[in-house]
């Protein structure tokens, strides 16, 4: 009887480890890539390695970027002096460029890589730490943009911005109905939630101005993204 009990705790143990060895991040990038190197862009910039990596390696990410620095701008690379990362993992090139970004650390979180300044990841006024309702969308009828105003405003306290413009790229593709069921947490888990529903976007948290702006754009670059300002009053730097 023990041993049949041990067997099964052997397989208990070993399945979630192979269903870790199994991520996107732990496969072999194809062919040559190319990503500009952060040792060579401004310190406000360099969120652009980092989205142009997941681009490329066609895994899902999220970028906070430091809380002087309004959004980046994700560039294709071309210059002789980029950081190519043949051969590696994804996880491996994200190990790299930390290594050329020491204000910053990056985790795995269910598939989604996230990068943030390092203070940022236990910083109590940091929105993206600010305990988050569960929340449910169906899919049916729930545009993306839908979805991320039920984000913030499930938020606490809420950081939704209730009078705002509507700002979003040209391209309707990016409010492709996402279904998404959280279940409570923080509201870095809850984006993230959204990213993995919809399996083709990247988010980015930049800090600057009278509110900080939350863009998810998809992986293409192709004109499809949303941006929505952030508005947390009681929690100002």
């Amino acid at each position: 009887m023990w041993r049949v009990f041990a067997g099964v705790l052997v397989l208990a143990v070993a399945q979630p480890l192979g269903a870790q060895s199994r991520s996107k991040l732990d496969k072999p990038m194809k062919g040559e890539v190319r990503v500009i190197s952060p040792r060579f862009l401004e310190p406000c910039h360099i969120g652009a390695a980092v989205l142009e990596l997941g681009r490329l390696a066609r895994v899902l990410v999220g970028f906070e970027s430091t809380p002087d620095c309004w959004l980046s701008s994700p560039g294709a690379a071309g210059r002789d002096d980029d950081e190519v990362l043949t051969g590696m993992s994804a996880r491996q090139a994200f190990d790299h460029l930390m290594t050329l970004m020491p204000m910053f650390s990056w985790k795995e979180m269910d598939g989604v890589a996230v990068v943030r300044p390092k203070a940022a990841w236990d910083d109590p006024k940091d929105p993206l730490n600010f305990p988050t309702k569960p929340f449910e969308a169906t899919g049916e009828t729930s545009e993306l943009e839908d979805v991320l105003h039920t984000v913030l405003q499930a938020v606490t306290p809420s950081v939704f911005y209730p009078k705002h413009w509507r700002v979003r790229g040209p391209e309707p593709a990016i409010d492709r109905p996402v279904a998404v069921a959280f279940p409570g947490g923080t509201m870095l888990e809850a984006i993230n939630a959204v990213v993995r529903a919809r399996q083709d976007v990247w988010w980015e948290l930049g800090h600057t101005g009278s509110c900080d702006t939350l863009i998810v754009n998809t992986i293409d670059l192709h004109g499809s993204w949303i941006a929505e300002p952030i508005d947390f009053p009681h929690a100002r730097r």
